[in-house]
């Protein structure tokens, strides 16, 4: 099967989340040591002295300045990268569903899973009890290199928090989805999809 995230891809988002706590510490500790120096600077001057509003007024900006720069670098770099490696743990050792349907098409979303930009990959299953087509969408990390699926094609995938970790094409357009209305056309290429599930079946038994 072919694997979507790797071990390479869990050592670079941990190297990024070490890098950016790293960053924050140093902007932080150098904001710190300065603000201490015109601390003991403005200890140092006598009683009511002119100099005392510069080390002020140098501490204040510095503080807009720091705030303004670690807010968002801590709230939306800094979270974005937790998340991701937050998900790449989940993904090694969270529990796991392997399914087996027709890929249908993929839909771009306009949302984000755990955070991630997600492409839609929409799949069909057919529904004895119901006779009809379910849908049935799993999320595709859009950072990766999308699986060339086309429509019809009959897929072994698996999924953690529907995202798919791994893939492999059973057989290739096994199945032509058609616009359908008639429900005699429905039962036609249910038959079908069925058929092919049973001729790939016996293929993988032997």
């Amino acid at each position: 099967m072919t694997t979507v995230y790797t071990d390479a891809d869990f050592l670079s988002v941990y190297k990024q989340k070490k890098k950016i706590i790293g960053v924050f510490w140093g902007i932080t500790l150098g904001y710190l040591a300065v603000c201490l120096a015109w601390l003991l600077f403005y200890i140092s001057l006598p009683y009511k002295d002119p100099m005392q509003t510069l080390p002020k007024a140098i501490v204040y900006v510095l503080s807009a300045v720091y705030v303004v720069v670690i807010f968002p670098y801590m709230a939306i770099k800094f979270s974005r990268v937790r998340r991701y490696f937050k998900l790449m743990t989940y993904l090694s050792e969270g529990l796991k569903n392997e399914e087996k349907n027709y890929f249908y098409c993929f839909e771009e979303k306009s949302l984000q899973k755990e955070n991630i930009d997600v492409m839609g990959c929409v799949f069909e299953t057919w529904n004895k009890k119901k006779c009809e087509w379910m849908e049935r969408e799993a999320y595709f990390d859009v950072e990766k290199p999308l699986p060339e699926f086309e429509s019809g094609d009959y897929v072994r995938y698996i999924v953690q928090s529907n995202f798919i970790i791994q893939y492999e094409f059973i057989q290739k357009k096994a199945l032509e989805f058609e616009e359908i209305d008639e429900d005699e056309e429905y039962e036609e290429t249910a038959e079908v999809a069925e058929e092919n599930k049973e001729e790939i079946s016996k293929g993988e038994e032997v």
